[in-house]
């Protein structure tokens, strides 16, 4: 049997087809602002909250074509990440001990998958650098430095003079003590480096371990306050940074000898993790640390040691 379709239907069917192709343009770029958002906040969970919002802000747009697509969403995204920056201040300050990233894996060594949304995934270590900025400095840095804008599109993005836009970015670098080399790794000599860490831990070659740090080496770790108790043991991120290859080498002395006394089935995986090989520690199928580093002159300079129990979960393993 025929029916007629009206003029509801097809204006219907119009909203449908619509709708399909606004999605379609956003999946388009949903790893860029993804990245975007994963290098503002640091956190997986609120970097695809911000995604989510941009879409659906994009959905509901009533109004014409956007000329510049890409340029609108990334703006978009960059104003929720600073207004919810700017919202969490307060929370970040009172936070306990030392706060790192969550990081960002990009694939596993012995698999060829990257995954599709690892568009850029800045290193731990540029990460908390960034941290001293303020949420704009933030932005406009990273959308200069790591994606390219010039100060033209940033004028356009941020409703600021290109003069001023410069000015912010020049002050964002001025606060990263001119640290932003670390963008470049030489991911070779870095395998090199997790694998010699791994044998010297796993092994309890403890001088070994030690050889590998430099003399001025700074120790970051991130516990969010929450131990890890095994058996009658409670195990505690330092709630400091942890400075010189002295007192960092006892830290980890102390630390190393408890995980191989209390902790059971101890086995390490390396995983390409923001750009760069990094150590995922497991307690059987339980992840219970994340340990990336920085390089300098063939030694390690910083250890960056997650062991917050909610920054890890992406890494527990199903039965």
């Amino acid at each position: 049997m025929n029916y007629w379709l009206g003029p509801n239907f097809r204006m219907m069917q119009s909203a449908v087809n619509t709708m399909d192709s606004k999605t379609e343009i956003f999946l388009e770029y949903k790893a860029l602002l993804f990245s975007v958002a994963y290098n503002m906040l640091g956190i997986i969970e609120n970097a695809e909250d911000m995604v989510q919002e941009t879409y659906l802000k994009w959905m509901q747009l009533q109004s014409g074509p956007i000329k510049y697509v890409k340029a609108y969403l990334v703006k978009i995204i960059t104003n929720k990440c600073i207004n919810y920056l700017e919202s969490v201040k307060v929370k970040r300050e009172q936070y306990v001990g030392v706060w790192l990233p969550e990081p960002y894996v990009n694939y596993e060594l012995d698999r060829e998958h990257t995954l599709v949304d690892s568009y850029h995934a800045l290193s731990i270590g540029v990460l908390r650098m960034l941290e001293k900025l303020t949420p704009q400095e933030r932005a406009i840095f990273i959308l200069h430095e790591v994606f390219s804008y010039d100060y033209k599109e940033l004028a356009e993005i941020f409703d600021k003079a290109e003069d001023n836009c410069r000015q912010i970015f020049k002050r964002a670098k001025d606060n990263m003590s001119g640290n932003a080399r670390r963008f470049e790794v030489d991911t070779v000599t870095h395998k090199k480096m997790v694998e010699n860490f791994i044998e010297a831990f796993s092994g309890g070659k403890i001088e070994d371990l030690i050889e590998l740090f430099k003399e001025d080496i700074v120790l970051y770790t991130d516990g969010g306050g929450k131990a890890l108790a095994v058996s009658s043991v409670r195990l505690s991120a330092a709630l400091n940074p942890i400075y010189g290859r002295e007192n960092v080498s006892r830290f980890i002395i102390n630390i190393t000898c408890k995980i191989f006394e209390h902790v059971p089935d101890i086995h390490q995986e390396i995983f390409i993790a923001n750009g760069v090989p990094s150590i995922i520690s497991y307690s059987g199928l339980v992840p219970f640390s994340f340990n990336s580093f920085d390089l300098e002159e063939g030694k390690i300079s910083t250890i960056y040691s997650q062991t917050n129990p909610d920054k890890l979960k992406q890494f527990v393993k199903a039965l």
